[in-house]
């Protein structure tokens, strides 16, 4: 059964809200606030439907053509039908409205922008299934063959066909998740912007690669600026880059320079996938801790030191707890690389950490992954006490939980300021501030 609906705002998760005749409220997806549409429910819970529009009746003025030919067929972007600087508020709404619904009174800042809102990841990761290699359909296992991506690092197009080739010609056995046989899983691609450093890394189910050397001479023969290409082994299908790797070709590295530090990134270990936002990140992370120079900083899942490194100029001693050993790796030789002498790294699960640490921590830095740090991990941090707390977050959603639990303990939330990470995605990436007593 269709219904027309108006789609009243944007909501977390990229849907415009609208409510059915039976005053029910609908999740759509592909809609805008203030447009009109027919739409078919495709999910019903207690509380709420998931919408799909059949047709527009009412289109925002604001809709602009995609310049990609898989938009809306692909899941890798969900706002390239609208105006940049429409998606910028939009963010805005979405942080503002999960706030509210958990009744904390804040300000929250315009959007920071990308400087590129195409071609500006600086990691993508394509998957294999049968002949095609591509990127995956919302909410599906499904594959779309990509023979271009507009958010990928120029250039990309090109390697994606050149394996695409490669795989046929020479009769690669490609993973097939259903019955787990098969080989080539993953074709992942990173980029280092400020050096211009590209790296191409095969993700593979099983230890032996044999056309691996192949491989590296198909793409250095026709791109020969890629500075490594890597054999990743990874048994599991839950993620993607996780697992021994050997280095096929170049140094196994790439490195990324800001005005203050220099990265090296190892092929399986995190780092954030927009370089100017990153930058402008990095800058109001540090300006936010507010440092004196005396101060004892936990920087909590440290990765490979994005934010300890600018944070060690300013404070006597900066303690970065990772759980990757990989991460660690590349944190400890990023801080010899940078000349940092006051970053101890400690591997480690974050909550298992606190639970056993009983010194200072004057400042905190949080930037947990999408399912937030957790009220376990919010209880440690309250036990330490310290003066500010800089929480990083990628899911506002499960930041707003846990900011919520120290401002009921006594935090004040000082500043929310939210970045956009994913042009042409609802993602956004959002950092609060929150200090000790303040009201």
């Amino acid at each position: 059964m269709l219904e027309h609906v108006r789609i009243d705002k944007m909501v977390n998760g990229g849907y415009g809200l609208a409510r059915l005749q039976n005053g029910k409220i609908v999740l759509v997806e592909g809609a805008y606030p203030g447009e009109e549409a027919l739409i078919k429910t495709f999910r019903e819970k207690k509380d709420f439907a998931f919408g799909k529009v059949v047709s527009l009746i009412k289109e925002s003025e604001d809709r602009v053509k995609p310049p990609c030919r898989y938009f809306g067929r692909c899941g890798g972007c969900h706002w390239m039908d609208i105006r940049y600087e429409k998606q910028l508020l939009y963010k805005k709404e979405i942080v503002e409205d999960l706030f509210e619904r958990m009744k904390l009174d804040v300000e929250v800042e315009d959007v920071e922008p990308s400087d590129l809102v195409f071609h500006y990841r600086t990691k993508m990761e394509f998957h294999l299934q049968g002949k095609r290699l591509g990127l995956k359909r919302r909410g599906s296992d499904f594959v779309i063959d990509i023979r271009s991506c507009e958010v990928a690092p120029e250039g990309t197009g090109e390697i994606l066909e050149i394996v695409r080739k490669a795989v046929q010609v020479l009769n690669i056995p490609v993973y097939n998740r259903l019955t787990r046989k098969g080989v080539l899983k993953h074709v992942v691609i990173r980029y280092a912007f400020s050096t211009d450093q590209l790296m191409v890394i095969f993700v593979t189910k099983t230890e032996s690669f044999p056309w691996g050397k192949s491989l590296v001479q198909a793409i250095l023969k026709d791109i020969p600026k890629v500075h490594s290409i890597i054999h990743v082994m990874n048994s599991k299908d839950s993620v993607v880059l996780r697992g021994p790797y050997r280095t096929l070709y170049g140094e196994g590295v790439i490195v990324e320079e800001f005005d203050w530090e220099k990265f090296q990134i190892p092929p399986t270990a995190f780092f954030q996938s927009n370089y100017s936002v990153t930058s402008k990140l990095i800058d109001h992370v540090y300006r936010e801790l507010d440092l004196q120079g005396n101060e004892v900083v936990l920087d909590l899942y440290a990765g490979i030191g994005t934010f300890s490194m600018r944070t060690s100029y300013s404070s006597a001693r900066v303690i970065a707890v990772e759980s990757s050993r990989v991460a660690v790796k590349a944190g400890k030789a990023n801080a010899n690389v940078n000349g940092r002498r006051n970053i101890e790294y400690i591997e480690s699960d974050v909550l298992d950490f606190l639970k056993s640490y009983q010194g200072r921590a004057d400042k905190v830095i949080l930037d947990p992954p999408r399912s937030g740090a957790g009220l376990d991990v919010m209880k440690e941090i309250l036990r330490l006490s310290p003066e500010r707390v800089v929480y990083v977050s990628c899911e506002p959603s499960t930041l707003v939980r846990d900011v919520q639990f120290l401002q009921n303990e006594g935090y004040s939330v000082v500043r929310v300021k939210p970045f956009d990470m994913f042009p042409q995605t609802y993602h956004v990436e959002t950092v609060v501030t929150l200090v000790k007593g303040e009201r």
